[in-house]
């Protein structure tokens, strides 16, 4: 049984096609028909077929049982392959999103300064979901992010490093920087500055809306955090993000929202479940779990 004939399979089952299983990957449709007919060969039982040729693909409960076994050898394969890479490199890859980062990574490059163990770390800055999925797939040891929930996360370890809160950020001038608390309806009349649907900002305040049924009477979508900031400082509207953006900005108070709409924002560490360090690997590792506590 080759890991080929097991990817095809996996492709085959979940498209229920062999014509896109073929262009998919690159091959004839009489070489995935001979695939099915290799795995059937060796399992000794049907695994898919057809009523008729205009008919949808059947899947046996055989072949759903290999599907469901392929995915994780496969799965596991692709992870074996990341990891043999890894064990013979000389560097260690950090990445960090931007407000996670922001708050951790000075004093981490601080000491590993003073160890002079700079030359062989790679920083890079990304979105929180680009991360998970860079990070699964080799091209960082360890990110520093932020999710809206601190539950497991499938094939990666992590460790809460801190939790903030969502907040409105409005111009110390506006009526209602006097709040000491706020409800999302009371900025019916102000405009909203948002972030776009990819951020972890607009997917909290997406969920407030769902559950308020508010919705804002005018928004503007600006990409970058400091641009979003300098809008409010003008008295162009009010943002929504972490507290730990809006401290020190000058011109601005963060004001919480009332206890039942409170979101909050886990920046947390994570590591490959099956990452196995080298000894370069292990000293970056050892530096970064001493900073595990922002406190």
């Amino acid at each position: 049984m080759e890991f080929r004939d097991l990817r095809y399979f996996i492709d085959l089952v979940e498209s229920e096609s062999y014509h896109a299983t073929a262009q998919k990957n690159q091959v004839t449709q009489p070489a995935i028909s001979a695939m099915v007919k290799r795995l059937e060969e060796e399992c000794g039982v049907q695994l898919v077929f057809k009523k008729s040729s205009r008919s949808s693909l059947v899947i046996t409960p055989a072949g759903q049982v290999l599907y469901k076994r392929a995915k994780k050898l496969v799965k596991e394969e692709n992870s074996i392959k990341i990891e043999v890479k890894r064990a013979n490199a000389k560097n260690f890859r950090l990445g960090y999103s931007e407000l996670a980062g922001k708050a951790w990574l000075a004093p981490v490059i601080t000491h590993l300064n003073q160890g002079r163990m700079l030359a062989n770390i790679e920083t890079k800055e990304e979105p929180s979901h680009l991360l998970e999925q860079h990070l699964r797939e080799g091209r960082f040891d360890v990110i520093v992010f932020s999710r809206l929930s601190d539950e497991p996360l499938p094939g990666i370890k992590t460790t809460t490093l801190q939790r903030y809160q969502y907040v409105l950020a409005v111009a110390e001038d506006s009526p209602l920087a006097k709040l000491d608390e706020i409800r999302i309806a009371q900025i019916k009349d102000t405009p909203l500055i948002m972030r776009h649907k990819r951020f972890l900002s607009r997917i909290s305040l997406e969920r407030l809306f769902a559950k308020t049924g508010f919705q804002p009477a005018k928004k503007l979508i600006v990409d970058n955090i400091d641009a979003s900031l300098q809008l409010v400082q003008r008295g162009m509207g009010v943002t929504y993000l972490m507290d730990i953006a809006v401290q020190t900005i000058p011109g601005i108070k963060a004001i919480p929202l009332v206890a039942s709409q409170r979101s909050y924002c886990y920046s947390s560490m994570g590591i490959r479940e099956n990452f196995m360090p080298n000894e370069i690997q292990k000293q970056y590792l050892n530096i970064l779990q001493q900073h595990q506590d922002l406190d």
